[in-house]
C-alpha cells in the first residue's frame, strides 16, 4: 500500500484516533490520581574491601573476581528478609512486604558505589527506614556474611539517605502517554477492522481502489425527502447537482454521431442506490437541449417514475408488452418538461420476466426509436432480478449507477464482471450520493474506466433483422 493511501486513511479516522487519544489521556490522568504519591529516598554506600586478602597491594584477577562477587553479595543482602523485617520493626507505619516492594538497588555510573533507595508515601519515614536498612544490615551482618571475626563493618555510607520534596510515583506524564499511545493504536486496529470487514463503497477514492476506475461522473447527496422532490435538473437547475447531470449529458454527445447510443439502460446493482432519480434528471437535461426523450419505466415490480413526475401510472410498458402491437402515442405521459414523455410501467398482469423476456420487447423499442431522440429506460436492480438482464439484450447502451456507503465491493464487481460476460457495453458509472466532492467537475473524455469497455454496440434490432414493424 502507498504511503499515500496510508495517509488518507488516517485522515479519515482522524475523527476516531483524536477520540481515543483524548479518552486515553483522561484515563491515564485518572489512573495517576488513584495511585498513592510515592518520595524516593536514597543513600550511596560502597562495600569496604579494605579487609583480608582484598588488601593485598597486588591482587590477582581472581582476587578481583571475589571481590567483584563479594560487593554483590553485601547488595542482595541489604535486600534480605531478616534484614527487612528489622528495619521495618524501627520504624512505624510500614509492612515488611510494603518495604520490600519498596526497596531496590542500583549502580552509579562504572564505580563500585551504589544507591539504596527506598520509596514511601512519606517523604521522612522513606529517609528513615533507608537509615533503617543499613543499621540493620550492620548489625547482621556478622551472621549474615559468617564473619565472627569481623572488626569494622564492610558497608561504607559515602552519602548520607536523602529525599526530594516532589514524590516520584505516579509518573503522571509517564502514564498519560502511555494512555494516550495505547488507545491510539486501538483506534487504527479499530479502522482497519472496520475498513477490512466493511466492503461498502465510501468515496471516488474508495470506487477506483475497489476496482472501480474513475467513476464517469459524481452526484452529490441529493436534498429532498421524496424521489419527485430530488429532480434537481427541473426543480433547481442552477444547483451544482443539475450540473453533474449535464456533465452525463456531455459525456453523451462527446460519442460521434454515427456511434450515439439511442436507446440507454440505467442500471444499479441493489435496490437504493439512486437509478430512477438518475435516470429521472438525466431524462430532463437531455431533453432540455431540444431533443425528444422518452422516459420508460421498466421496474415492472416497483415503478417510481409516475410518483417523480406526478402522470397516470395506468397503461404504460407492461400493457404494451402483453397485447399485440398497439400505437405507442397514446401511452406516453406528457410532463412539464418540453420535449419529456414518460412511458411509465403499466398495470396489465404477468411476471416481469416473461414480459421482458418476450419477443415483444424489442417491437416496442424499435416503435419507441421512430418517435424519440433518445430513450432511457429505468430498470430493476441487475442483481436481484433477472428482468434487467433480459431487458439488456435489446438496448444499445447501459448507464451504470452506484451509492456511496451502499453499494459493496462484491456487488460493483459483480455488475461490471456480468456486463463484460454478456459483452454489453456501459457507458461508465456514475457514483452517487458522495456527500464532500469537488466544487468543480472535470470532464476526462467519454472513456473514464479502464474496467468499462465504453464503446457502444450496434442496435439490437438491427442485429436480429428487425424492421420495426
Amino acid at each position: 500500500m502507498e504511503l499515500r493511501l496510508y495517509l488518507l486513511f488516517v485522515w479519515r479516522w482522524a475523527w476516531l484516533i483524536a477520540l481515543f487519544a483524548v479518552i486515553g489521556g483522561g484515563i491515564g490522568y485518572a489512573y495517576s490520581q488513584t495511585q498513592p504519591r510515592l518520595y524516593a529516598a536514597s543513600t550511596m554506600l560502597m562495600v569496604n574491601q579494605d579487609q583480608g586478602i582484598f588488601a593485598r597491594p597486588s591482587p590477582t584477577f581472581d582476587d578481583l573476581r571475589a571481590r567483584e562477587r563479594y560487593a554483590l553479595t553485601v547488595r542482595e543482602l541489604l535486600l534480605v528478609r531478616p534484614v527487612l523485617e528489622r528495619a521495618a520493626s524501627m520504624v512505624d507505619g510500614v509492612t515488611v512486604a510494603q518495604l520490600a516492594a519498596r526497596t531496590s538497588t542500583s549502580d552509579v555510573g562504572k564505580t563500585e558505589l551504589f544507591l539504596l533507595t527506598v520509596r514511601d508515601t512519606d517523604r521522612q519515614r522513606a529517609v528513615r527506614l533507608a537509615d533503617a536498612i543499613v543499621a540493620s544490615f550492620q548489625a547482621l551482618e556478622r551472621d549474615l556474611l559468617d564473619n565472627p571475626y569481623a572488626q569494622a563493618s564492610s558497608l561504607i555510607i559515602v552519602d548520607p539517605a536523602h529525599a526530594k520534596r516532589t514524590p516520584v510515583s505516579p509518573d503522571y506524564t509517564r502514564n498519560i502517554v502511555l494512555s494516550i499511545f495505547i488507545a491510539v493504536v486501538l483506534a487504527i486496529g479499530i479502522g482497519f477492522l472496520y475498513d477490512y470487514f466493511n466492503t461498502r463503497i465510501r468515496d471516488e477514492g474508495d470506487f477506483t481502489r475497489r476496482g472501480g476506475g474513475r467513476p464517469l461522473v459524481v452526484v452529490g447527496k441529493l436534498n429532498g425527502a421524496t424521489p419527485a422532490a430530488q429532480l434537481v435538473t427541473l426543480r433547481d437547475p442552477a444547483s451544482l447537482d443539475a450540473e453533474a447531470y449535464r456533465m452525463m449529458r456531455l459525456h453523451l454527445d462527446a460519442i460521434p454521431g454515427d456511434e450515439r447510443p439511442q436507446v440507454i439502460a440505467v442500471i444499479s446493482p441493489s435496490p437504493g442506490e439512486g437509478r430512477s432519480v438518475t435516470a429521472a434528471n438525466l431524462a430532463v437535461a437531455l431533453a432540455q437541449t431540444g431533443r425528444r426523450v422518452v422516459l420508460v419505466d421498466a421496474h415492472l415490480r416497483h415503478p417510481i417514475l409516475h410518483t417523480i413526475f406526478n402522470v397516470p401510472h395506468q397503461g404504460g410498458l407492461s400493457n404494451l408488452l402483453s397485447t399485440p402491437v398497439q400505437a405507442i402515442e397514446p401511452f406516453l405521459r406528457v410532463t412539464e418538461q418540453p420535449n419529456l414523455y414518460v412511458l411509465t410501467a403499466g398495470n396489465a398482469g404477468g411476471l416481469p420476466a416473461q414480459l421482458l423476456g418476450g419477443p415483444q420487447l424489442e417491437k416496442v423499442l424499435a416503435a419507441l426509436r421512430q418517435h424519440a431522440d433518445v430513450v432511457l429506460i429505468d430498470s430493476a436492480p441487475l442483481l436481484t432480478f433477472a428482468d434487467t438482464a433480459l431487458l439488456l439484450r435489446a438496448v444499445d447502451t447501459t448507464l451504470a449507477v452506484v451509492r456511496v456507503k451502499q453499494t459493496t465491493e462484491e456487488e460493483l464487481r459483480h455488475m461490471l464482471d456480468l456486463l463484460r460476460q454478456t459483452e454489453i457495453a456501459c457507458l461508465g458509472v456514475v457514483l452517487n450520493g458522495v456527500v464532500k466532492r469537488r466544487r468543480r467537475l472535470q470532464f476526462t473524455g467519454f472513456s473514464s474506466s479502464p474496467l468499462i469497455k465504453s464503446a457502444t454496440i450496434a442496435n439490437r434490432s438491427e442485429i436480429a433483422g428487425d424492421t420495426g414493424d
